[in-house]
């Protein structure tokens, strides 16, 4: 055992399988070949019994008195069949009278006394004997006739029925190994092909994929779940890759402004004002970027890693609308904000206030920030059967059309001058996506330059008490 142990640890799953498959069928065999055997010598035995308790009855019917035991020879030889011997006994178990038939038994029987028709079973060392007792009673003759069967014919027939079970089960077992070995091979083919697209995935990257499986199996579905889940690590990867990229490179500009500046410091600013005023101004400037910067980073890793809790009552899409309005009003006074909605209808939504306050400032501020001739913003709230629609239109510069599918990108930004000049650093429509994303809704973007732009965000209106955090 503790040798099988460390082979079936080792050897592979082919090979498992199919040794498994083998010893399976080979064992349902055995079981079935057995009860076989059983009931086919039990079947046999009870048929050599009736024979026996046949020949008694036989005699019992034909012989009426001592002279019929004695003359009858002739007689008992029809009735005997093959093997089988007769005796005849008085009541003290002498025997008065044997005939035996061609390759009869000559183990010794013992006698034993009886009232009435019995067939029993003996055992020795060389062979099974079936015994029929019966009593006899006559005016001339009270004594005892037994039949004497030695089962030659019932081993020799069992023994050819346990032949042909070995030899079938031989058979059986190397065609349940090989018919395992051909299934194994065929089930295992694509965890081969599996194995492989992960060895190829090690040495090319992540780009390379299983050939899709048209199959509904499990192992069809094994192999579009492996594909699928490829994909997502290769957009993860992607995505991380160009984050550190971009996020290095938006690092980098601060960084070599705040170098040159006290680099300027120290060659001749020390006793100049002006210069130490300008370079300390325009550091604090690019530390001030950097910092929100770092925030922004953290809201985007916050947004793609939200928890679900418990929330009971849902969002009030109006009463959050409403506050965003009174606080960006206090900040810009000279802006004009519309609110507009069914008044009948109520608007909670499945999403935290927290994460849709954050969305609606990211939204309403760049709509501030980039609206320089019409500072007037509308905000329109709409309804339907499954999602609540909230619509934010600015009338500002716009967006070309060639830079609206990436806007929602990080460190996309439409103009990387003005962007700078305004304080953006091209995350917030990225968190803004993420958050209405991870509550299963969408945010879409309409624009045209020197009209303004519209954003459409689509929340699922609230119906359970799950509310991600």
């Amino acid at each position: 055992m503790k040798r099988i142990k460390p082979w079936l640890q080792k050897g592979s799953l082919k090979v498992k399988w199919s040794v498994g498959a083998s010893i399976a069928i080979f064992l349902t065999f055995l079981i079935f070949g057995f009860l076989q055997y059983t009931l086919i010598s039990r079947w046999l035995l009870h048929e050599e019994a009736s024979s026996v308790a046949q020949v008694l009855d036989d005699l019992d019917s034909r012989v009426q008195n001592m002279d019929d035991l004695l003359s009858n020879r002739l007689l008992f030889q029809q009735v005997l069949e093959k093997d089988q011997s007769i005796r005849i006994l008085d009541k003290s178990g002498k025997s008065v009278l044997v005939v035996r038939s061609e390759h009869s038994s000559n183990a010794k029987v013992p006698f034993v006394p009886v009232h009435s028709k019995v067939v029993s079973l003996m055992e020795t060392k060389n062979e099974k004997i079936l015994i029929g007792r019966t009593s006899f009673h006559s005016q001339s003759f009270n004594g005892y006739i037994e039949v004497i069967y030695p089962l030659y014919r019932y081993e020799r027939l069992m023994r050819n029925v346990l032949f042909v079970m070995l030899v079938a089960g031989g058979i059986g077992l190397l065609l349940s190994a090989l018919l395992g070995f051909i299934m194994a091979k065929n089930f295992l083919k694509p965890l081969q092909k599996l194995a492989s697209t992960m060895q190829s995935i090690r040495k090319k990257g992540f780009q390379e994929r299983m050939e899709p499986s048209q199959s509904k199996d499990e192992m069809g579905e094994l192999t579009n779940i492996f594909n699928e889940m490829m994909d997502q690590i290769e957009r993860s990867f992607n995505q991380q890759k160009r984050f550190v990229e971009d996020a290095s490179h938006e690092l980098r500009t601060p960084v070599q402004v705040m170098e040159g500046h006290l680099n300027l410091l120290n060659r001749w600013g020390k006793n100049d004002p002006v210069v130490l005023e300008e370079s300390l101004q325009a550091s604090l400037q690019e530390l001030s970027r950097m910092k929100k910067l770092v925030e922004e980073l953290l809201d985007l890793s916050r947004a793609e890693e939200m928890k679900i809790m418990k929330n009971d009552t849902g969002t009030d899409l109006i009463h959050v609308v409403e506050r965003i309005i009174r606080n960006f009003k206090m900040i810009h006074e000279h802006f004009d904000f519309h609110f507009k909605y069914e008044k009948k209808e109520d608007y909670l939504v499945q999403i935290s206030e927290n994460h849709l306050e954050q969305i609606l400032i990211i939204i309403v501020d760049n709509a501030i920030k980039y609206s320089d001739q019409i500072t007037k913003v509308d905000i329109r709230l709409e309804k339907d059967a499954n999602d609540a629609a909230l619509i934010i239109k600015d009338y500002g510069i716009g967006i070309p059309e060639v830079d609206l599918p990436h806007i929602f990108h990080r460190f996309y930004r439409v103009d990387k001058a003005r962007s700078r000049e305004k304080g953006g650093n091209g995350l917030g429509l990225a968190i803004a996506k993420q958050l209405v994303e991870g509550y299963g809704g969408t945010i879409h973007a309409s624009s045209k330059v020197g009209e303004g732009t519209e954003i459409t965000i689509k929340l699922p209106l609230y119906k359970s008490g799950l509310i991600k955090n």
